[in-house]
């Protein structure tokens, strides 16, 4: 399902040059004096784009819309997957795309200045996005000093817990998190 994005929000997409891949969609809100912008790292992109929101963006734009100058969600897998079960079945396309994503989400953070990073992959799946995931969480950790990491909740194995279905209160009182391990697994402040 997707909507319209809401009056004074604007969308853009940067898409890989590889086909069913996106690097970030970027938003930008009505909050122009905000000088923060809000990462979100995720999965996978679903089929929100620069023109059309889903359900996931929404709740992003609803909950976090006034607070932050610019909300660019990124992706631990570039690979546009509605059903992150099914990455398993894009493996190759995943591996290819790992280090241009990682690059691609670095010079975004590189560029954005002051930040605030929201975890919220839900559970990152073994053999699947754990590696690509522990890859760009280092790169951001190694190019960031003092910028925060946040999570809506943890999942029962340590990671950010994905926004969709998630109480009012959790989604308004963002969780301080710091690493725990070599894996990213993370733990609260």
């Amino acid at each position: 399902m997707s909507f319209n994005y809401p009056t004074g929000y604007k969308a853009e997409s940067v898409l890989s040059e590889s086909q069913n891949c996106r690097y970030a969609l970027k938003i930008t809100t009505p909050a122009t004096s905000s000088p923060i912008t809000l990462f979100v790292l995720m999965m996978n992109p679903s089929v929100a784009d620069g023109s059309k929101s889903d359900k996931t963006i929404d709740t992003l734009i609803k909950y976090y819309g006034e607070k932050y100058r610019q909300i660019i969600v990124v992706n631990t897998t570039p690979v546009i997957e509605t059903d992150s079960n099914n990455l398993k079945n894009r493996i190759n396309d995943i591996n290819k795309n790992k280090m241009a994503n990682t690059r691609s989400v670095s010079r975004m953070v590189k560029e954005a200045g002051s930040f605030h990073f929201l975890i919220a992959t839900g559970e990152v799946k073994k053999g699947i996005n754990d590696a690509a995931y522990v890859d760009l969480m280092n790169h951001i950790d190694n190019i960031t000093v003092g910028d925060a990491l946040f999570v809506i909740s943890l999942t029962s194995k340590g990671f950010g817990g994905h926004p969709l279905y998630k109480k009012a209160e959790q989604l308004q009182n963002l969780t301080l998190v710091r690493k725990s391990d070599e894996f990213w697994h993370l733990e609260k402040v």
